[in-house]
């Protein structure tokens, strides 16, 4: 127990004309060991939620080293692919340079040869004249006509293989053109799956970076969930040991007029219900925890209402409940208003119901709870809702 916990129970023994150190008798060895077992509770709940933390932290981080792996992969396959299709622009600018000048040596073989037919044409046609005047011309016109001829067909064969040279050529710079669509289509897919990759794994470290501030709260949440409900429990405590000091007989219990009231109190704060009553698992985690109230979330500096008459047992400030006050409803029956921006009672005051206790804080949320004793209870069943 710490100093603010002893000044809290030194406060409320005193007002309450109680002992400040507990007794030897039975009653109070067993309210320790059951302190002593909720505290062990919640340390293991606590402990729990964190290993679920620690746990979906390695998940997250196991999923960003496969990112991390997969867009090595991709980077080293993008090398590749852009080494090739470096390369395969310089071949094809080779291939097409190739094809430019086999196609100028098809062209100059084809004029050469044309040139060789008409001079062939031209000679077959004067060959009259030379039989007739000139003997030994026309021994001269026979030999430049086989001239000719050989050298038409030498040409032919040239054409041929200028005309073979430049389909090789275009059909090497089709495949080129093929291989870098493909290499190009394949590019494209590394690159949209490195993108994807990046994405999906910028998406992981901001989930990993949550993750980690969800565990740093928690961690401080059940230190302080823990302190608090040890604090908590020690007023109600001391409470309870006052009440029963009044009411020596234990099996004569005088009957509560505000048990008679469920259903019928109306709402302390005007506001929406943000969390009930009960179990919560966290959808994103996916932690229990449990909420001993309801908490409303309303407009800042709204007041804030008793439920019904009472006697204020404490008003204060605990961490982990902000300033916040008890009313102590017939000896029996304890509601509590936390969060509040301004507390406007102080204890041992008797107020009326639809009293200003204070008013809400700047966040605007409100944690209201409603006990028999020990026992929480669940305010929605004793709220008139429609006064929300």
């Amino acid at each position: 127990m710490n100093v603010r916990t002893l000044d809290i129970v030194l406060l409320l023994s005193l007002l309450l004309g109680g002992s400040v150190f507990p007794g030897d008798d039975s009653k109070d060895i067993m309210r320790q060991k059951q302190e002593l077992e909720q505290i062990q509770r919640d340390m293991e709940n606590g402990k729990r939620r964190l290993d679920s933390l620690q746990t979906e932290q390695n998940r997250v981080t196991n999923a960003i080293s496969k990112y991390d792996e997969r867009m090595a992969s991709d980077r080293k396959v993008l090398r590749r692919l852009t080494g090739e299709l470096v390369q395969l622009k310089s071949d094809f600018a080779r291939g097409d340079s190739l094809l430019q000048a086999n196609r100028e040596l098809f062209d100059r073989c084809k004029r050469r040869y044309l040139g060789n037919i008409r001079q062939f044409y031209t000679l077959s046609r004067q060959s009259g004249e030379w039989l007739t005047d000139h003997p030994n011309d026309e021994l001269e016109h026979h030999r430049r006509i086989i001239y000719l001829t050989a050298l038409a067909d030498f040409e032919s064969g040239t054409i041929r293989d200028a005309s073979a040279l430049v389909d090789r050529s275009t059909t090497d710079l089709e495949d080129m053109s093929n291989r870098r669509q493909t290499i190009s289509g394949l590019k494209k897919e590394r690159e949209t799956s490195y993108s994807l990759g990046q994405s999906q794994r910028e998406r992981q470290e901001k989930n990993l970076v949550q993750l980690r501030r969800k565990s740093t709260v928690e961690a401080d949440h059940v230190i302080t969930l823990k302190q608090a409900a040890q604090e908590m429990q020690n007023i109600v405590a001391r409470l309870e040991e006052a009440r029963a000091r009044r009411t020596p007989e234990p099996n004569r219990r005088v009957p509560s007029v505000f048990a008679t009231m469920k259903g019928q109190l109306l709402s302390p704060y005007h506001g929406k219900i943000t969390e009930v009553f009960g179990e919560h698992v966290d959808p994103a985690n996916r932690l229990k925890s449990f909420s001993p109230g309801i908490t409303i979330k309303g407009k800042a500096h709204t007041p804030v209402y008793a439920v019904a008459s009472g006697t204020v047992a404490y008003a204060g400030n605990l961490r982990g409940y902000g300033n916040f006050v008890i009313i102590s409803h017939d000896d029996q029956y304890y509601s509590t208003y936390a969060g509040l921006g301004e507390v406007l009672v102080s204890e041992n005051q008797f107020v009326s119901s639809r009293a200003k206790l204070g008013s809400s804080g700047q966040d605007g949320v409100v944690k209201f709870e409603l006990r028999d004793g020990r026992e929480p209870l669940d305010p929605v069943k004793w709220i008139d809702l429609e006064s929300l």
